[in-house]
C-alpha cells in the first residue's frame, strides 16, 4: 500500500508548470513538420498527446514524448510524405520490439558505460543550447516570421533564461507557467496569423505500411536514427529518471523505454502520424521546471489533445514568441549539461568530454559514441591508465595545497 502512495500521480501547480518544459524541442519540429512535410498540425499534437497521457500514467514519472530528432531533419530536408513517414514509424516499432523482446537491448546496454552516457547527454546539452540561439536568429520572435531583429531576440531569449534559471531554480516558483503563459497572450495580442494548422490530410489517417519501402527507409531513416535513440532516449533517459526520481522510477527500465517507444510509434504509424522517443533532454526540462509525477506529461498530453480536438487552436501553440520557446531549450540545455558532474574519475571526463565535442562538432552522435567506445578501451590499457590516474591523483593535490 505504501508504494502505490509513492507511485501516485500528482496533479498540482508544480506538475503543471513541469509541462511546459519540453515545448522548446516540440513545437519548432512539429511546425517544421507542417510546412515541409505536409503534416496536419492537429494529427501530430492528438497522436503525440495520446503517447504523453499514456507514459505518465504508466511510468508515474515525466517521461518526454519527443518527435525524432535525427530523423525529422532528414525528413525535412528531404521532404519526404507523409505515407512515408508513418510507414517508418510502424518500421521503427516493431524493430525497437524485436530488440526489446530479445533481450538484445539489455546486451546492447553494457557497451554504454557511465561516462558514454554522460557524453552523450553533454552532447546533447550543447546541441540544445545551439539550436535555442539558431531558432531566434532564424525566426527572431515567432515561428514562420522572417528574422529582422536577431540581436533583441537574442537578449531577449537571455533575459528569458535567467528569469526561468532564477525563478524555477533558485527560488522554486513556477515561473515558467506564467512565462508561456504571457508569451502566448503576446502572440495573440500581437496580430501575427497563427501558424499553419492543416495541410494534408484529416485528423487521422489510417496509414498501412508500405514494405516495399523497407530498404530505402532503412538505409535513409532509421540507421541514422537509430544510435541516437539507444544512447539517448533508451540508455540516458533511464538513468537520467533513477537520477532525478530514484524511489518513484520502479518501472522505468530499459527494456520498458524501448518497448514504450515501439509500441508507442506502431500505433502513431497506422494513424499517420510521425514517430517519436523519450529524449533524455525533454525528461530534465519536465524536472526543471518542477515535474516529478507523470502528472506532468498528463497534463501536457491532455492539452495537446484538447487543442488538437477544437477546430482553429492547433495554429495557437505557434504563437508562443520564439524566445521563450529558445529559453526553455537553453534550460533543457543546462539540466543535461550539467549531469556531467557527477562523474569522478579522471578518465570519466576524458572519454564524457570527447563524446560531448565530437557530438557537438559533427552533429554525429553515432561516431562520438564509436569514437568514445574505442577511447575507454585505450584508456584502460595498463600504463596509460596508471598515467590518467597519477594525473588525477596530481590534480586533486593541488587543489588541497
Amino acid at each position: 500500500m505504501l508504494l502505490q502512495k509513492k507511485l501516485r500521480n500528482r496533479f498540482g501547480l508544480s506538475e503543471l508548470s513541469g509541462a511546459v518544459g519540453d515545448l522548446g524541442t516540440v513545437l519548432p519540429l512539429a511546425f517544421a513538420l507542417v510546412v515541409f512535410n505536409g503534416f496536419p498540425a492537429a494529427r501530430l499534437f492528438l497522436l503525440w498527446g495520446l503517447a504523453y497521457v499514456a507514459t505518465g500514467w504508466y511510468f508515474k514519472v515525466p517521461i518526454s514524448v519527443q518527435p525524432l530528432k535525427a530523423m525529422a531533419v532528414i525528413a525535412i530536408t528531404a521532404g519526404f510524405s507523409q505515407e512515408t513517414l508513418a510507414t517508418t514509424a510502424v518500421m521503427y516499432g516493431l524493430l525497437l520490439l524485436l530488440l526489446t523482446g530479445t533481450g538484445l537491448i539489455v546486451w546492447l546496454q553494457q557497451w554504454f558505460s557511465p561516462a558514454l552516457i554522460r557524453g552523450v547527454q553533454l552532447g546533447i546539452g550543447l546541441l540544445l543550447a545551439q539550436k535555442a540561439f539558431a531558432l531566434v536568429s532564424e525566426h527572431a520572435f515567432f515561428l514562420g516570421v522572417p528574422a529582422n531583429s536577431g540581436y533583441l531576440a537574442i537578449l531577449l531569449l537571455s533575459g528569458i533564461f535567467l528569469l526561468l534559471y532564477g525563478g524555477q531554480l533558485v527560488l522554486g516558483k513556477p515561473v515558467g507557467l506564467i512565462i508561456l503563459g504571457a508569451g502566448l497572450a503576446v502572440g495573440i495580442m500581437s496580430g501575427v496569423a497563427p501558424g499553419p494548422a492543416v495541410q494534408g490530410g484529416g485528423l487521422l489517417a489510417l496509414t498501412l505500411p508500405k514494405w516495399q519501402l523497407l530498404p530505402d527507409v532503412f538505409i535513409l531513416l532509421i540507421l541514422p536514427q537509430l544510435p541516437l535513440t539507444l544512447g539517448n532516449a533508451i540508455f540516458a533517459a533511464n538513468d537520467v529518471c533513477h537520477e532525478l526520481w530514484p524511489a518513484r522510477s520502479n518501472r522505468v527500465t530499459v527494456r520498458k523505454l524501448g518497448g514504450s517507444i515501439g509500441v508507442s510509434n506502431i500505433f502513431i504509424g497506422l494513424l499517420g502520424g510521425f514517430p517519436i522517443c523519450h529524449g533524455a533532454g525533454g525528461i530534465a526540462a519536465h524536472a526543471r521546471l518542477g515535474g516529478r509525477t507523470g502528472g506532468t506529461t498528463i497534463f501536457l498530453g491532455a492539452v495537446l489533445i484538447t487543442v488538437a480536438l477544437v477546430d482553429g487552436l492547433s495554429g495557437f501553440l505557434f504563437l508562443i514568441p520564439v524566445p521563450v520557446l529558445g529559453a526553455l531549450l537553453l534550460l533543457n540545455s543546462w539540466a543535461m549539461i550539467s549531469l556531467v558532474g557527477r562523474l569522478d574519475r579522471a578518465g570519466d571526463w576524458i572519454v564524457a568530454l570527447t563524446v560531448g565535442g565530437i557530438s557537438f562538432a559533427t552533429h554525429h552522435l553515432a561516431l562520438a559514441l564509436m569514437v568514445g567506445l574505442l577511447l575507454e578501451r585505450i584508456l584502460w590499457i595498463k600504463p596509460v591508465h596508471n598515467l590518467v590516474g597519477r594525473l588525477q591523483r596530481g590534480i586533486k593535490v593541488s587543489f588541497r595545497r
